[in-house]
């Protein structure tokens, strides 16, 4: 599916006077410039699932609380090669310990340390037909927190380019209504910009009870990009 617009502004200046030579050197005598923008959409069904998951642990020493949160990550690891990642598809995103203190009346904490709490966070790329059972064995394997996912194309260019294409046909079709509106002939490119291109993602994953489930459901994602192309023409 293929949805498209344009907004454009048109300023016409003849180029046969000195300030408008000046503005836009690339003119010719005789010429008139017509800015044009126009923006192309292509709607896709995404390929790529990112998830983040993180452990957990603590301890009495900083050393105790890394040793056993290294122990949680490393079964995450072994859950994760089992349900067939890659370790290209897995980056560990945050790695910290830091002290515990205990919690006064009134909420916050004292100064007194009882303890450290290590913790990790690895973020996941997996394809989205194997995320239910990436999710799954996350929990499996005793992950204290699952975020996402959110939802990407393994093959992002090839949908920006369709929607490179529809902006720029969308501009042409532009340039020549205002052509004919001003009894002028399309004659050339002067310019042509980028000014955006960008992807609509959102999705969540349910945690019901004590175990993870994985309705991933990616839909559809809309991929945008807008370009500004500048015509000179002439009658």
């Amino acid at each position: 599916m293929v949805r498209r617009w344009a907004s454009l502004a048109i300023p016409v200046a003849m180029a046969a006077s000195a300030s408008a030579q000046q503005a836009v050197p690339l003119l010719a005598p005789g010429e008139a410039l017509v800015q044009v923008s126009a923006t192309g959409e292509v709607k896709g069904i995404p390929d790529i699932a990112i998830l983040a998951v993180g452990v957990s642990a603590d301890a009495a020493t900083s050393k105790a609380a890394l040793a056993a949160n290294a122990a949680k990550a490393d079964r995450l690891v072994q859950a994760l090669h089992a349900a067939g990642v890659a370790d290209a598809a897995m980056k560990t995103s945050d790695l910290s310990v830091r002290p515990r203190h205990p919690s006064g009346k009134d909420g916050e904490e004292g100064d007194a340390v009882i303890g450290y709490r290590a913790s990790n966070r690895l973020s996941l790329r997996v394809p989205v037909d194997r995320a239910a059972r990436v999710i799954d064995a996350l929990g499996d394997a005793g992950a204290s927190e699952i975020d996402g996912p959110t939802f990407a194309f393994a093959d992002p260019e090839r949908l920006t380019g369709q929607a490179r294409d529809a902006a720029v046909r969308q501009a042409q079709r532009r340039a020549r209504d205002y052509a004919d509106a001003f009894g002028l002939k399309t004659m050339r490119v002067v310019r042509v910009s980028e000014r955006s291109a960008d992807v609509d993602a959102a999705s969540d994953i349910v945690v019901t009870g004590s175990r993870v489930s994985a309705p991933v459901r990616p839909g559809e994602q809309a991929v945008r990009v807008t370009v500004w192309v500048d015509y000179a023409m002439t009658r």
